[in-house]
């Protein structure tokens, strides 16, 4: 079922399509799709899935930071990617529908980092972005 999820930060977004895992075999949903990968209003990570003509999101997994990795499928011959969860099964495959697949490995690369960046170094730049602001508030209501 789908999430209404708002993101408040969009880092990155790259078109795919969904597959589902029939048996073996994993089967292309035939859908334009849309990746999208951002911080939601609480403050957490998301991984979502859209369908790009509806602009409806279908799937949104929260991830941790080293909870999950996204990588090429290398028993496909195609373009086809998962995002795999190392503590549980979750398992969710994807093919590329950029029109450049030199980029792959490139956004391969930028979903890993966004996905796996640390949530306290978040935390600590947030809370000196606000004691900054606290201090010149201060200095503006001492005048």
């Amino acid at each position: 079922m789908g999430s209404s999820e708002t993101l408040q930060d969009i880092m990155c977004e790259f078109r795919a399509g969904k597959m589902s895992l029939q048996g073996t075999r994993v089967v292309p949903d035939t859908r334009k799709g849309l990746v999208r990968i951002g911080r939601g209003e609480e403050g957490l990570i998301h991984f979502q899935w859209l369908d790009r003509g509806q602009n409806i999101v279908e799937d949104d997994q929260i991830v941790f930071p080293d909870e999950a990795v996204f990588e090429k499928v290398t028993e496909s011959s195609g373009r086809v990617y998962i995002l795999k969860f190392r503590y549980d099964d979750r398992k969710f495959f994807l093919w590329m529908q950029e029109a450049n697949a030199d980029g792959d490995s490139q956004i391969c690369r930028q979903v890993n980092a966004y996905i796996n960046r640390p949530m306290d170094a978040d935390a600590v730049s947030i809370e000196a972005e606000m004691s900054h602001e606290d201090t010149a508030d201060d200095d503006i209501s001492s005048r």
